[in-house]
């Protein structure tokens, strides 16, 4: 049998934020698929300052992005690429953008990303930079010129015909995500929910700092009843993340207020053949949406219905499976035929 690997032979300059192994996962596939990847974070230091700072503004740490992409200028000078991929562009710079262009001008140059556009208006800057530019966000691409429309993926460790055997539900509903926005006032609202129903379920509520989760609680009043022992400080180990979605029946998912993108656990519940509970009201206009796999509730007002918990996940074709797996993601963005 022959391995069709559509990559084979092209050299990737990927960059891309740490962020739970996607990053990882990213790279690995496209090695799978042939190419020979050199990877840096995109962001200088993946720690809370350096993150809050470029979100605040990037301009404050300047000097420590330029000397950052620098030293990677410098490291990759004598080498030719075919692809510059950049995902989810946050600290590199219009004038990083030029360099690297200026640097390998045989390469096309890829931005995808993964916030909706309006959340990132400086990222909208170096755009014109790019050849091909995606938005997982339908409104994105919509008012933004030349801006492709490309929905998230599921990893593989997301696709259940990867996994052998059945794995029993232990789970009802799982909840597993980042504190922002309302989502802890909402997450404990169908929690209560659940278990006054008799749900089985499991929560993990995800703070990036201790220190930001006081100042919420005194400057926010969303925060005001909330309990220190409600929230996890450390991210879940991807394993864990995994291991739980397989033995839950439904998860639940809340997007950002201000994205109206498909959240990459959307995506990840279409691979596991998992139950959707979610506050996205677009997810109707995809075409893997079944009433009896997803759920849409009120943000306002969230109610959730017994029933759905009670009725199997409908299986959906293979091929629209294929297409938002990882390995479809990756073709569509570098524009590869798929075979």
């Amino acid at each position: 049998m022959i391995t069709i690997k559509p990559l084979e032979g092209k050299k990737v300059l990927f960059f891309a934020p740490k962020f739970f192994g996607y990053d990882l996962a990213i790279a690995q596939k496209m090695i799978e698929l042939g190419a020979d990847v050199l990877q840096f974070d995109e962001r200088p230091k993946n720690n809370f300052l350096t993150k809050a700072l470029i979100r605040i503004d990037r301009n404050i740490i300047k000097q420590t992005i330029i000397k950052y992409y620098k030293e990677i200028l410098n490291s990759t000078q004598n080498e030719k690429f075919d692809f510059v991929f950049v995902v989810n562009l946050e600290a590199m710079t219009p004038e990083i953008v030029e360099l690297l262009r200026k640097q390998q001008p045989q390469a096309k140059f890829i931005l995808y990303m993964w916030d909706s556009i309006k959340n990132k208006k400086s990222a909208q800057l170096a755009f014109k930079l790019f050849d091909w530019c995606y938005s997982f966000d339908k409104n994105d691409s919509k008012t933004l010129p030349n801006v492709g429309f490309r929905p998230l993926f599921f990893i593989d460790e997301f696709d259940s015909r990867k996994w052998g055997q059945s794995i029993p539900n232990i789970y009802d509903l799982c909840f597993i995500g980042t504190v922002h926005s309302d989502r802890y006032n909402f997450v404990n609202s169908i929690k209560k929910q659940a278990e006054n129903l008799g749900l089985k379920t499991y929560f993990y509520l995800y703070f990036h700092n201790k220190i930001l989760f006081f100042y919420k609680k005194i400057r926010d009043i969303k925060f005001y009843n909330a309990r220190f022992s409600a929230f996890q400080f450390k991210p879940i180990l991807a394993g864990d993340l995994a291991q739980k979605i397989k033995e839950s029946g439904a998860v639940l998912d809340i997007q950002h207020p201000n994205q109206t993108g498909l959240t990459m656990r959307t995506l990840e519940m279409l691979g596991a053949s998992k139950k959707l509970v979610t506050t996205n009201t677009h997810i109707v206009e995809y075409d893997f949406f079944h009433p009896q796999n997803i759920i849409v509730i009120d943000r306002e007002n969230p109610v959730i219905n017994f029933s759905f918990f009670k009725t199997d996940f409908v299986e959906v074709e293979d091929l629209i499976r294929d297409k938002y797996a990882l390995r479809g993601w990756i073709l569509d963005i570098f524009k590869i035929n798929q075979p």
